[in-house]
């Protein structure tokens, strides 16, 4: 589990919001990345710069979908292994990309 202070977790949500307003996955930050991938099961792509890489220009939509409460991909959401300690923190990510798809 990757631990987080509220910090973070702000600049997690912000991250994720320029990223999903921008439609650049250039601009996922260290932290949105290892919270995903380590607290919400999304596969690493073995580094930052290969998630960024796998999610940018036709997939992109793919990133966004796994967010999608009608979708799915978002069923990482509800996977057991995730801590309760992150539900708030990712429901606030799916809340936003829902709302802008």
């Amino acid at each position: 589990m990757y631990k987080l202070n509220s910090i973070q977790r702000e600049e997690i949500v912000d991250s994720f919001c320029k990223v999903v307003d921008t439609g650049n996955s250039e601009l996922i930050s260290e932290d949105l990345y290892n919270h995903l991938n380590l607290n919400c099961n999304f596969p690493s792509h073995f580094s930052l710069a290969g998630f960024r890489d796998s999610y940018s220009g036709e997939h992109f939509q793919e990133f966004v979908d796994s967010f999608n409460h009608h979708s799915p991909q978002s069923q990482w959401l509800d996977a057991p292994e995730i801590s309760c300690e992150f539900r708030d923190l990712n429901q606030t990510l799916a809340d936003y990309a829902s709302s802008h798809i």
